[in-house]
């Protein structure tokens, strides 16, 4: 009667012990590539359990045949091993290992090592998608098993499989940008001229197997507003588009404006002997607005508008599109936010930059601080223009020196007293507080 309870026990205790995990891992990896590229795949050994230390091991790595095939086998961690052998095949790779053959330096519990990994060429047909790619044992002759040796026994191991992914390789991105604007007009008038920079760069999807950056041979672009608030008044090509041809310009370039919007068509060179690069974002040209007269006379809110990419513009229609390798990419698109504020034209003294009430060597000083040593900027940019050409730079300065000490003409208007000039707007002296 012991006797059978002893052999029921040990009966219970040795289903137990074959319901519990294998103490080792083997994981494989995972890796994306486009078609036409290559991956990296990676088998992982984890003696993380109490089984015993691992004295070598043999596994096979299969994979979905059709979507590519095993260049080459890299030994990794077991490098300096009595025994390794690797074998590829058309549906995956092999591998063999005996650590020591008279069974020393085994890889002890606790410890996580990689096996062995391998370089894939993904066919250039493969479809995208998810593929397994996993332990098997159908490789080889005879076939070679996935087995981790302990103790002179072959064990078999938790077995983890990794993911192929084929990945779509995307086109160029190319995005035009209208630049976001603030502008103030007058309330007595409603008038405000301001400009807005059209901006184009490339997404870098090199990352995807994408080429970058892109040669472009050309572009079209529809920009709209709306027509109760705003006018364009004039269009500019810019940077590297405007430097083409030694400072030329491309060799067909058209704009035109209309009540609602703009659009710009331009090949750099009829014959391709010129192309741009947008890797960084670059300013290729400059459109103009005012406010429709009357609108925001009498208004002291401000507004809030928006210039929106369109391809409804023109007969026929202007679309946004990047001309590449011949080819037209439609380009992605940010919008500007156009706000107006509110701000009464102020009165000033020309040449007066430092808004002491006297014109005299001082302001010189500080106009040539303001403009090339970070000097204090005074927030009326017309004061500190002092021959009225519409510019503050080098030659207001060199003005106010020849008026004081060389009989220069006098500043015009409004000099020698605090005005106004016509047409002014609130944005060419927001502040001069001694004319108050």
């Amino acid at each position: 009667m012991y006797r059978i309870f002893f052999v029921t026990i040990g009966l219970v205790f040795g289903l137990l012990g074959s319901s519990t995990l294998p103490a080792q891992i083997f994981s494989a990896g995972s890796d994306s590539a486009a078609a036409g590229g290559s991956m990296n795949i990676t088998a992982t050994l984890d003696n993380s359990g109490s089984g015993g230390a691992v004295q070598g091991w043999s596994f096979g790595m299969c994979h979905d045949s059709s979507i590519g095939s095993v260049s080459l086998v890299h030994n990794e961690d077991s490098d300096g091993v009595d025994f390794n052998q690797s074998s590829i095949f058309p549906g995956g790779w092999t591998q063999g290992v005996v650590i020591c053959f008279t069974g020393c330096n085994p890889i002890p519990e606790g410890q996580t090592l990689t096996m062995s990994s391998a370089d894939y060429d993904i066919d250039t047909a493969a479809n995208p998608g998810n593929y397994p790619v996993q332990f098997c044992n159908s490789l080889g002759s005879p076939v070679v098993t996935t087995v981790a040796v302990i103790g002179g026994a072959s064990l078999v191991p938790t077995q983890n499989a990794g993911n192929m992914e084929v990945i779509d390789i995307p086109g160029p991105t190319i995005t035009y940008v209208a630049s976001d604007t603030t502008a103030a007009y007058n309330p007595d008038d409603g008038v405000s001229g301001f400009s807005v920079d059209l901006q184009v760069f490339e997404t870098d999807n090199s990352a995807l197997g994408a080429p970058f950056p892109n040669t472009t041979q050309g572009f079209s672009m529809g920009l709209g507003h709306d027509s109760t608030l705003l006018e364009a008044t004039s269009v500019s090509l810019a940077g590297p588009v405007a430097a083409l041809d030694g400072g030329n310009g491309p060799s067909f370039a058209e704009s035109s404006i209309y009540t609602d919007g703009i659009t710009i068509g331009c090949v750099y060179s009829f014959i391709g002997a010129e192309t741009i690069s947008y890797a960084a974002q670059e300013t290729v040209a400059e459109v103009s607005y005012s406010t429709v007269a009357g609108t925001l006379t009498g208004d002291t809110d401000g507004a809030a508008t928006s210039l929106s990419w369109t391809n409804g513009l023109g007969a026929p229609n202007v679309t946004n599109v990047m001309v590449v390798g011949g080819g037209s990419i439609a380009a992605e698109t940010q919008d500007a936010t156009i706000t107006l504020v509110a701000a009464s034209v102020t009165a000033y003294l020309r040449s007066d930059a430092n808004a002491d009430g006297r014109i005299d060597v001082a302001d010189a000083i500080w106009m040539l601080s303001d403009l090339f040593l970070g000097g204090v900027h005074l927030d009326c940019e017309a004061a500190s223009d002092s021959n009225a050409d519409g510019a503050y730079d080098v030659a207001d300065p060199t003005f106010v020196i020849q008026f004081q000490f060389l009989e220069g003409s006098a500043p015009p208007a409004p000099y020698p007293d605090c005005g106004t000039t016509p047409g002014q707007e609130a944005a060419d002296c927001f502040d001069y507080p001694i004319c108050l």
